[in-house]
C-alpha cells in the first residue's frame, strides 16, 4: 500500500481545509511581498540616485557670506566639495515654490521627464507636485507676479522626501513644490537665500572624520555659523532608507506572523484527522511502517497548503512584481525604480510557511502515534471522547446547553482557532482604524500643545529690534551625544505666544530653567532633573544643562529657556533673536526668511498622511475579513463534520434545519463578542508600542487614539465575516441526510 495514493482523497474529503489555509497563506505572502521588493527597491534606487546625483553630506548657513575665493581655498585646505546653494520662497495663492539657482557640484537635480528650463520664460518643478496638481508639460504655471511655461519635472537627491520644513512630520505636495529657472529668470526675483553644500567623501582621499570637524570650527570662527545639519540628521534624506528598512523588517515580521493562523488550523486538522484514523494507522504500523514514516506522511498533508500558496502568490507576485512594488512609493517623489520578485524571497515565500506548516503538524501528532498498536486496532485510542460524553450528565439541563458546554471542551484547539479568527480579524481591523484616528486626533491636539500663535518664521539672519510685529525668539540648535539635533528656543515673554503647559497643565516661566518637549524626552531617554550634555554644532563645544521639567509636545525636539540662557549655550548676542511667531501674517521681506510655517500645516499634514495611507488601513481591513471568514469557516465547518451523526438523529427527531442550526453551530457565537472586545485593548496598546518603535524615524510621537464609531465599524465588518462563515457552514448541515445515523453502527 502506498501512502501517496491517499493525498488526492484527501485533498477531496477536505477541501475547505485546504483552501482556507492557502488563502490565509497567500494573504501573509502578498504582504511579505508587497514590504520586501518596495523594500529592496527603494534601497537599491536610493544608492545608485544619491551617488548619481552627488548627494550633499551636510548644509549650513553662516551669518558671514562665504567669497568664491574663500571656497577654492577651503575645498584645498580641507578636501571637500564645497558649493553656495542660492533659493528664494515665493509664496503664491498659499501656495509656496522654493526655486534654486542651478547648482554643478552637489545636490545636482535630474530632469525625469521633458526637457530643462534653459530659456527665460521657462521653469520645471517637482515632479511629486505636478501629478499632484495634474499639471502637464506645456502648462502654464504662476510664480508670485509671473506666468512660467512648465519644460518638464525633476527629482533632487535631497529632496525625494518633501517637506517643505526639516521640522515637518510628513510631506507636503499639495501647497510645496521646487523650481529650476533660466538664470535670468532666477536673478529677477529678488535677493535670495543662500546656503552651503558640502562633500566631505568626495574625489580626494584626504578627507577623515578630524577634518570635518576642523572645517567646522574653522568656518564658525571666520564666518560665524548659523546652523548646521548633517545628512544623517536630515529627514528629508534619512527618511527614503528608514522607511525602506521599515518596510524590510515589517516584511519579515509579517512572513513569521501571520501564518501562524494557518498553523493553529493546521494542528486542529492533522490532529483530528489522525484520531479518526487511528483504526488505520494501527493497521498501517502492524504492516511494518514505521512512526517516522507515518508522521511525515500525515505532515505532508500539513505541506500542501504552504507549497500551494507559496508557488501561486510567488508567481503572481513575479508577474506583477512592478506595480506591485510601486504601492510602496507613496511617501516618495515619483521613483523610478525597478521592481522585481529575488529568487530568496520566494524561495523563503515557500520555504517558510511549509516548514511551520510541517512542524505544527509533526507535533499534533506526536502523542497519539505512541500509543499501543493494538489500542489503535481496536478504535479506543481516543480516551476524550469517552470522558466528554459523561460531562454534565447528572445535571439538569436543557439539551442545547449540554451540547454546547461538550462542543466547546470536547475541542478545546478548534475552539481556540474559532475565538482566534474573530480576534485577529478585529484586531487588524481596529488597528487600521486606530491609526487614522490617531493621526487625526494629533493634528488637533497640537495646534493646542504647539501654543497660541499660527503663524512661525525662521530668519536667515539674526535680528536685535523686531520692526514686524509678533514675538521674537531665538532658536539655535545643539546636539546630543548621539549626535542628534535638538533645537533651543529662548525667550524672555512671560506671556509667550508658546503657551508652556507640563504633563499636568501648569504654566511654566522660561526664566526658571530648561524645559525639554516630551518628544525629546522620549528619544533621547531623559527625565525632570537629569544634568545632560548637549554640544554647539558651529564650535562642539560641551554644554551642561539640567532638566527642569518636560513640556508636553510630540511633534518636535526642543529645549525651551530664556533667550540668555539660549545665547549662552551657543555664543549669540542674548539680544539676539532669528524667529518670530505671530498670531497673524507678517510682512517680512523674502529675503530674509528662510522658511515659513503654519500651525494649521499639521492637519493638512494628517490629511496628507491618511490620503497616502488609506490603501494600507484598506488592506488591513480586508485582511482581517479574510482571515476572520476563513478560519471560522475551517473551524466550523469541522464541528458539522464531526457531528454529521446527531445532526442526523436530530433530523429523525423532527428538528428543524434551522433549529439545528442554532444547536450545533450557536455555542460558538459566545467567542464573537469576547474576540471583538479583547481585540480593542489589545489592538490600542499595539498602535502604542508601534508608534513609539518608529517615532526617531517618524520625527513625532503619535498618542494611540480610537474613536468610538471605530470601533463599532470593526464590530459591525467582524461580525458580518463571521456571520457569513456561519451562512455557508450552515448550509452544509441542511445537506445531512437523515437516515446517516441509521447507516452508523454502534459503538
Amino acid at each position: 500500500m502506498k501512502l501517496r495514493r491517499r493525498y488526492v482523497r484527501n485533498i477531496q474529503q477536505n477541501l475547505s481545509f485546504y483552501i482556507a489555509s492557502t488563502v490565509l497563506t497567500m494573504a501573509a505572502l502578498f504582504l511579505f511581498f508587497l514590504f520586501h521588493i518596495a523594500g529592496n527597491a527603494i534601497l537599491d534606487f536610493a544608492d545608485e540616485f544619491f551617488e548619481k546625483q552627488k548627494l550633499e553630506d551636510a548644509h549650513f548657513t553662516t551669518y558671514i557670506p562665504i567669497l568664491e575665493s574663500d571656497i577654492e581655498d577651503l575645498e584645498e585646505e580641507y578636501g571637500i566639495t564645497l558649493e553656495t546653494q542660492s533659493y528664494i520662497n515665493i509664496d503664491t495663492g498659499g501656495t509656496t515654490a522654493r526655486v534654486f539657482q542651478k547648482t554643478r557640484k552637489v545636490d545636482l537635480y535630474d530632469v525625469t521627464e521633458g526637457e530643462d528650463a534653459d530659456e527665460k520664460g521657462e521653469v520645471i518643478m517637482s515632479e511629486g507636485y505636478a501629478v499632484h496638481m495634474g499639471i502637464s508639460i506645456g502648462d502654464q504655471i504662476r510664480i508670485g507676479e509671473e506666468d512660467y511655461t512648465v519644460t518638464g519635472f525633476f527629482q533632487r537627491p535631497d529632496y525625494l522626501y518633501m517637506l517643505e520644513n526639516e521640522d515637518d512630520s510628513y510631506k507636503n505636495i499639495s501647497t510645496f513644490f521646487l523650481a529650476y529657472m533660466s538664470e535670468e529668470d532666477f536673478e529677477e526675483l529678488g535677493e535670495p537665500n543662500c546656503q552651503y553644500l558640502v562633500r566631505y567623501s568626495g574625489d580626494d582621499d584626504r578627507y577623515s572624520g578630524n577634518d570635518e570637524k576642523d572645517f567646522r570650527r574653522a568656518v564658525n570662527e571666520k564666518y560665524h555659523m548659523h546652523s548646521y545639519t548633517a545628512a544623517e540628521e536630515n529627514q528629508r534624506i534619512v527618511m527614503v532608507r528608514s522607511q525602506a528598512e521599515m518596510f524590510l523588517i515589517m516584511s519579515w515580521m509579517l512572513l513569521c506572523i501571520l501564518p501562524l493562523v494557518a498553523v493553529a488550523l493546521i494542528c486542529i486538522i492533522i490532529s483530528r484527522k489522525v484520531k479518526t484514523e487511528q483504526q488505520m494507522i494501527g493497521t498501517l504500523s502492524a504492516m511494518g511502517y514505521t512512526r517516522t514514516q507515518l508522521a511525515c506522511h500525515y505532515a505532508g498533508f500539513a505541506a500542501i497548503p504552504g507549497i500551494i500558496g507559496g508557488a501561486l502568490t510567488s508567481v503572481v507576485t513575479a508577474a506583477a512584481a512592478q506595480p506591485y512594488g510601486e504601492l510602496g512609493l507613496t511617501d516618495y517623489e515619483p521613483m523610478r525604480i525597478s521592481c522585481s520578485l529575488s529568487w530568496y524571497a520566494a524561495v523563503l515565500g515557500i520555504a517558510v510557511p511549509t516548514v511551520m506548516y510541517v512542524l505544527a503538524a509533526l507535533l499534533s501528532v506526536r502523542r497519539l502515534l505512541r500509543q499501543n498498536t493494538v489500542l489503535l486496532l481496536n478504535g479506543s485510542g481516543d480516551e476524550g471522547r469517552r470522558k466528554l460524553r459523561r460531562v454534565l450528565a447528572g445535571r439538569k439541563l436543557s439539551f442545547r446547553i449540554k451540547f454546547a458546554v461538550r462542543s466547546l471542551i470536547g475541542s478545546p484547539a478548534r475552539s481556540f482557532v474559532v475565538f482566534l479568527g474573530v480576534f485577529l480579524g478585529s484586531f487588524i481591523m481596529v488597528t487600521g482604524f486606530s491609526i487614522y484616528d490617531s493621526v487625526r486626533h494629533m493634528a488637533d491636539t497640537v495646534q493646542v500643545t504647539a501654543g497660541e500663535y499660527e503663524y512661525q518664521y525662521v530668519l536667515g539672519e539674526l535680528l536685535y529690534e523686531n520692526p514686524y510685529g509678533g514675538e521674537l525668539i531665538l532658536a539655535v540648535p545643539v546636539e546630543d551625544e548621539k549626535g542628534d539635533t535638538l533645537t533651543v528656543m529662548g525667550t524672555d515673554n512671560e506671556q509667550s505666544l508658546l503657551n508652556l503647559k507640563d504633563k499636568e497643565g501648569q504654566k511654566i516661566s522660561t526664566k526658571d530653567g530648561y524645559y525639554i518637549t516630551s518628544l525629546a524626552a522620549y528619544l533621547c531617554g531623559w527625565e525632570n532633573g537629569d544634568r545632560v550634555t548637549l554640544y554647539n554644532p558651529q564650535s562642539l563645544e560641551q554644554i551642561h544643562i539640567r532638566i527642569s521639567g518636560i513640556v508636553e509636545n510630540d511633534t518636535a525636539q526642543i529645549i525651551y529657556t530664556s533667550r540668555a540662557n539660549a545665547a549662552e549655550m551657543t555664543g549669540v548676542d542674548k539680544n539676539a533673536g532669528n524667529m518670530i511667531i505671530s498670531e497673524e501674517k507678517l510682512d517680512i521681506p523674502e529675503n530674509i526668511v528662510e522658511s515659513e510655517s503654519r500651525k494649521s500645516d499639521l492637519e493638512e499634514q494628517a490629511d496628507t498622511i491618511i490620503d497616502q495611507t488609506s490603501y494600507m488601513i484598506d488592506t488591513m481591513v480586508g485582511l482581517g475579513i479574510v482571515i476572520c471568514i476563513a478560519s471560522v469557516y475551517v473551524a466550523v465547518n469541522m464541528l458539522v463534520s464531526e457531528n454529521r451523526r446527531n445532526i442526523s438523529m436530530l433530523k429523525v427527531l423532527g428538528y428543524s434545519d434551522r433549529k439545528i442550526g442554532r444547536i450545533v453551530l450557536g455555542s460558538n457565537h459566545v467567542f464573537l463578542p469576547l474576540g471583538i472586545l479583547l481585540s480593542i485593548p489589545v489592538a490600542y496598546a499595539f498602535c502604542g508600542l508601534f508608534f513609539r518603535m518608529f517615532a526617531d524615524m517618524m520625527g513625532m510621537l503619535v498618542s494611540p487614539y480610537l474613536e468610538l464609531e471605530s470601533c463599532i465599524l470593526a464590530a459591525v465588518l467582524t461580525a458580518g465575516s463571521y456571520l457569513a462563515s456561519m451562512y455557508f457552514v450552515q448550509r452544509k448541515t441542511r445537506k445531512v441526510d437523515a437516515a446517516e445515523c441509521l447507516k452508523e453502527q454502534r459503538e
